[in-house]
This record gives structure tokens, sequence and C-alpha cells, in this order.
């Protein structure tokens, strides 16, 4: 008996969950984002069904207005049904087709088409009760709402009392059997159900999608960021300029390659955990110094660091340059007799066009690195030639 009494209750809970919409609630308090989405979701779909459904709605008015019982209650609700159609099937497609549809309007566009609608279907019933027919329109609202049952709470509850005041009262009038009545009970709990139960499918499905469109979005994030220095890895920047290239919008850049000098031998001399303590120091400087000009700075690889500048004329970045190192050689890190110094390769200007362009100019800052390296390190390498500040201090490690 308890198994039986336990399986009852959970079943209660479950109808109750359903029906209260207790799942989007809980998805409100615990995670608002996919509360948000889900809510843009369901104003989005339905407002692409008016969009469609309005077409039918529109020729459903000028069957009436040519076919119909030809009274006033008919000619208005047709009338009704036709402008409504016309105008809020525009405004929703309009607003649909939008680069950024505003979700409010939608919703608002949706309440007002239907409000229109069942103004204009109860209108041609009554004018077909009054003839002395069956009110045929009304069973279309019925079918019509249930083709349609993606709605929150309050609405559905809204439609539900139409679809069961509206009989009640034709039945009292015309004295209908009792059977009549729970007929139309039974159809309203129907649509009650059914509304709650593809409301909270939707809800699960598309809160489902959005936690993990989120995970996705997190785990590309991860995946783009170097661990040690939190700078973007090579993935990281090539998918920036994935984007940049993808805006097609010109811009001028040029690359800044940083490398830290005689980096293996600190790490045989020091070990790798001082190695990343290195690092982390000379990320820092570089971080400093840079953020005030980009945000595409990343680690290219053990010891090399990569500055993308946009919009910067060559005298710029190579004054940039000199204030890196200058930097990481005033953080005065000890390496063996010296300290930790930097090299840099500073590339000329060039319009970014595509990621071939970006490529170009990063192998041309390596060009000038390797200048920088021959020149004693702990300089800069620009247009085929070293900069070497007067004051500069020597490199640390062996200078092989």
């Amino acid at each position: 008996m308890e198994s039986i009494s336990a399986f009852l209750n959970m079943k209660i809970e479950n109808i109750k969950a359903v029906l209260t919409a207790r799942y989007e609630k809980d998805a409100q308090t615990e995670d608002p984002g996919a509360y948000r989405s889900l809510q843009n979701h369901l104003v989005y779909k339905n407002a692409g069904r008016v969009s469609v459904f309005s077409i039918f709605s529109l020729l459903a008015g000028v069957f009436e207005l040519v076919s119909g019982v030809g009274t006033i209650f008919c000619n208005i609700g047709s009338i009704i049904l036709i402008i409504s159609s016309v105008v809020l099937c525009w405004l929703c497609t309009r607003t649909l087709l939008m680069k950024s549809p505003d979700h409010s309007l939608l919703r608002l566009f949706t309440m007002i088409f239907w409000l229109c609608f069942t103004a204009g279907v109860l209108m041609i019933a009554v004018a077909e009760q009054l003839g002395g027919l069956f009110p045929y329109s009304f069973l279309i609202y019925i079918a019509a709402v249930f083709s349609v049952p993606v709605v929150n709470v309050y609405e559905s509850f809204a439609f539900a009392a139409v679809m069961f005041i509206y009989p009640v009262i034709y039945g009292v009038t015309c004295e209908k059997e009792f059977m009549f009545f729970i007929s139309a009970a039974a159809v309203t709990v129907s649509y009650i159900w059914i509304a709650a139960v593809v409301r909270c499918c939707y809800a699960n499905i598309r809160i489902g999608e959005y936690r993990l469109e989120m995970t996705e979005e997190r785990c590309t994030q991860i995946a783009r960021k170097d661990t040690l220095t939190g700078l973007l890895n090579k993935a990281g920047l090539s998918a920036k300029f994935s984007e940049m290239t993808d805006t097609m919008q010109e811009k001028t850049i040029s690359v800044v390659l940083i490398d830290i000098d005689n980096f293996r031998a600190f790490n045989h001399m020091y070990g790798y955990d001082a190695s990343d303590s290195c690092l982390y120091r000379v990320c820092n400087c570089i971080k400093i110094v840079a953020k005030q000009y980009t945000d595409l700075v990343s680690r290219f690889g053990g010891d090399d660091f990569v500055l993308v500048l946009e919009n910067m004329n060559e005298i710029e970045g190579v004054k940039l340059a000199e204030q890196l190192r200058q930097s990481v050689e005033t953080m005065a890190q000890p390496f063996g007799n010296g300290i930790v110094t930097v090299s840099v390769g500073v590339s000329g200007a060039a319009v970014l066009k595509s990621k071939d362009t970006y490529s170009e100019l990063l192998n041309e800052a390596d060009d000038q690195l390797i200048i920088a390296k021959n020149s004693g390190r702990n300089c800069i390498g620009f247009r085929g030639r070293p900069f070497i500040h007067e004051d500069r201090k020597p490199a640390g490690g062996s200078q092989i």
C-alpha cells in the first residue's frame, strides 16, 4: 500500500509541476539566463505561428464576409478578422525579420492578434446562433487554439475560460442536455493539459539546449585560453582573426613578437616551477603595458608572446615594443649573472584583408626577432636592423 501511495503521490506532484509550470519557475530562480532564453524562444515561436496562421484567419474573415449569415455581428466579426490578420501579420513578420527582434513587441502583437481573433470568431458565432444555426465558427476557434498551445500558464487559462464559458452560455440558451456541458468541460480540461504538457516539453528542451550552448561556449573559451597566463593561445588568436576578417572591416594591423631571452637555460637552471613563475611575471608585465593599446595578446609558444596592434603606425608600434622591453627589464628577475630580458620583433603595418595578412606579418615579425637575437638580445628588431637602448642590461643565461 505504501508503494502505491508513493507512486500516486509522485504522479500527483508531476501533474502539479506540469500544470503550474514549476520547471520554468525553478529555472527562473536557478538560471535566469536560461529562463529568459526560454521566454524569448516561446515568444519567437508564437509570433512565427501568428504570421502563418493570420493568413488562414484572413481567408476565414473574407469567407464569412462574403458567404456568412450577413448580419451586423457577422460582418463586424469578419472585418475584425481581416484587419487584425493583415496588420498583425505584417507587424510580426517585420519584427521577426529584424537582426535583433524586439521580443516584448512580438509578445504584444501576438496577444493582440489572439484577442482580435477571439473577438471576431465569437461575434460570428453569436451571429450564427441568433440566425438559428449551430455556431460552427466556434469549432474553428477551438481547433485554432489547440494548434497553438505553446503559451504561458495565464494565457492558457484565458483561452480555456473562453472555450468553456461560451459553450455553457450556448448550452443554457438552447437548453442542451447535461452531456453537452460535460463535453465542454472535457474539451477545456484537455486543452489545459495539452498546453501544459507542450509548454513543459518546450521548457525542458529549450533550457537543456541553452545550458548545452553555454557549456560549449565555456569549453570553447577555455580551449582558447592559455591555462598558465590566462592569455589567448594560438587557437584563440586564430578565432579572433576569423571574427575580424568575417566582419569585412578593413583594419590596419601590425604584429609584435616577444621572446624571453635564453629561457631554455633558465628552465634548466631553476626548474619548471620557477620557469612557470617567471612566465607569469613576464606575462603580467606585457599585459600591464599592452592593455591600453590592444586586447589581442597571445601566448604563442613556450616563451613567445604575440601582440596584434590595430590602427597604430609603425613608430607607435616600435615605441610600444620598447615599453614592453623596458618593463620586463625593470622587473629585474635574477637570471644567472644577469636578469630576465626579452627580445622583440616588430612587423610593418598592413591592411587586414584575410588571415594570410596576419601570417605574413607574423613571419615578418619573426624575422625581425631573429635580428634582435643576433644583436645581443634585450633589444628590438624592426625593418632589418636592431634598435638598442644605450642603457640596456645584459641578458642572463648562456649567450649562445
